[in-house]
């Protein structure tokens, strides 16, 4: 049988809930939350407290909770389209693809983290940074290293900086050329 179940406890740990029936007032023993995948590669979301969605039960009461959906009164994220795919988060930070133009993107409102035991390996015909950088290791280029601007190390400037005690004549010191 069917119901549907209003979210009332969340159990992180064991990956169920249990959930009040609004039609009967009662509240419902722990159910799994189906989940997309659970072998290999595997998917895990939780739902909130407060959150209305279809629960499935055997004649014992066991079941599973088979998530929410979007109604008038919860609505969908306003990104959400034909072709997109969507995950935001309550802080407004957000995973998309967007199938139309193939583009994935991912917006946080801290910081993201990519951590590797091996390598990162970032691959494109152009690689574009905007914003300031800061490193805290050896940087190794296998090829030319060009700025636009000046170069600056230890403080001292690659354009404007000079050497004293240069003899007079051919002989050149100062900024690149």
């Amino acid at each position: 049988m069917w119901r549907v179940g209003k979210v009332s406890v969340v159990n992180y740990e064991k990956a169920t809930v249990r959930c009040v029936f609004p039609d009967i007032n009662e509240q419902s023993g722990e159910l799994i939350v189906l989940q997309g995948r659970t072998i290999g590669t595997m998917d895990y979301s939780m739902p909130a407290i407060g959150e209305v969605g279809p629960v499935l039960l055997d004649k014992n009461g066991n079941g599973f909770y088979l998530g929410s959906g979007y109604s008038k009164a919860f609505k969908k994220p306003k990104e959400g389209k034909e072709n997109k795919e969507i995950k935001k988060f309550k802080d407004g930070s957000i995973i998309e693809f967007d199938a139309d133009n193939s583009t994935f993107k991912i917006y946080s409102k801290n910081k993201i983290i990519f951590e590797s035991e091996n390598e990162i390996l970032l691959k494109s015909s152009l690689i574009k940074i905007e914003g300031p950088q800061e490193n805290t290791s050896t940087i190794t280029a296998k090829g030319i290293v060009k700025s636009i601007e000046d170069v600056i190390t230890k403080g001292i400037s690659l354009v404007k900086h000079i050497h004293k005690g240069v003899k007079s004549g051919s002989d050149k010191t100062g900024g690149a050329e």
